[in-house]
């Protein structure tokens, strides 16, 4: 399954990035979410580990990821080390400074287990995953915008 979607928010860079990346932060736009916390300690950059309790799709989900990138107020991806269900899940997360503001892109990169059916679970997951990026960037977006605002007065 692989998701791309964007979003435009009226914000610098330095606003949207501590929502990608503090836990805390993350949780109030990412609703899947439950829980989100650094394994090592080193919190933050490459090489980092972390740990994410998620709910979608009526399944719970623990999933450890490693960081593989990491550039401030610019690039966040990492990779799962140990889940409970994909076989494997990967995800990049971009901010790219536009006239207005910035430019939020997330690419989703899930495989499911279990050969042909689980890459046709994956096209009924993709379509879903669409449906509920609408739903987190516009949450994104909302924040970050609150906060720009907010710190411009």
């Amino acid at each position: 399954m692989l998701v791309r979607m964007s979003v435009d928010i009226h914000a610098p860079p330095e606003i949207v990035w501590p929502y990608l990346v503090v836990p805390r932060k993350t949780m109030q736009w990412l609703t899947a979410l439950k829980k989100f916390e650094y394994t090592s300690a080193q919190q933050g950059g490459p090489g980092s580990t972390f740990y994410w309790y998620e709910e979608a799709g009526g399944r719970s989900y623990n999933l450890y990821f490693e960081t593989t990138e990491w550039k401030e107020n610019e690039l966040f991806a990492y990779r799962m080390t140990i889940g409970d269900f994909f076989k494997s899940y990967d995800e990049r997360w971009e901010i790219v400074e536009i006239p207005e503001g910035c430019r939020f892109t997330f690419n989703d990169h899930i495989e499911f287990p279990y050969g042909l059916v689980g890459k046709i679970m994956g096209i009924f997951a993709a379509s879903t995953a669409r449906a509920t990026g609408d739903e987190v960037l516009a949450n994104l977006k909302r924040l970050a915008e609150a906060e720009a605002g907010l710190s411009q007065t």
